[in-house]
């Protein structure tokens, strides 16, 4: 229990230290798009994603899944994120919105575990057509760290630079405030000149208070 509360208390100070500057980002968009503005609100975002290059794999048995194989992808997992969305033109036909969020991954093994996990900054532009939405923008990684622990092993820690990557996504708005969709995400993570496919493909859910 204590490593779980140290843990997520590392994930929050992680987000803390880092939204000064997206925040800082955020509201100096939204100053040179502010003509186009006519209301914002909160927005919710739970992702699931399937990432790039294979960092871990683990396989097991039990009676639910019988034989399976787990693998722990850069740049996939679920995330978690919360932010502004922006309504934008008289006709009301697109929206801009910023989310901070968290993105992370794990698996278990009976000889160990690893887990990887990165706070997000997300800005999405999306063209409104009726009940569909196709959204192009751009997600910021931040402080994106891989740790493995192996029985009878030391633990490895791996700390990639910072990245940027293309999002492109096509959701279908369920109501006005409720909408479902796919994501794609272009991305390279780097960490002592080496490169590593981070990208991913996956589902979303969002809801925003307009």
């Amino acid at each position: 229990m204590a490593d779980k509360s140290f843990k997520l208390l590392s994930i929050y100070q992680k987000i803390i230290s880092q939204s000064g500057k997206v925040f800082a980002a955020a509201l100096i968009i939204l100053f040179v798009l502010s003509p186009g503005l006519v209301k914002a609100g909160f927005y919710f975002e739970l992702d699931f994603e399937s990432g790039g290059d294979t960092l871990a794999s683990a396989s097991g048995n039990n009676s639910f899944l019988g034989d399976y194989e787990r693998d722990l992808d850069i740049g996939g997992g679920g995330k978690l994120a919360i932010g502004i969305h922006n309504i934008l033109g008289e006709s009301k036909n697109r929206s801009l919105s910023f989310a901070l969020g968290h993105l992370s991954d794990s698996i278990d093994a009976s000889n160990g575990d690893a887990d990887y996990d990165t706070v997000t900054f997300d800005a999405i532009y999306r063209f409104h057509f009726e009940s569909h939405r196709f959204g192009l923008g751009a997600s910021y990684h931040i402080d994106p760290e891989y740790k493995e622990k192996i029985d009878g092993q030391p633990r490895i820690k791996a700390e990639f630079d910072d990245a940027l990557g293309l999002v492109m996504q096509y959701s279908y708005a369920l109501s006005p405030v409720f909408h479902v969709g796919l994501r794609y995400t272009e991305m390279d993570y780097e960490i002592n000149d080496v490169e590593l496919d981070a990208s991913s493909f996956g589902i979303f859910m969002a809801l925003n208070t307009l």
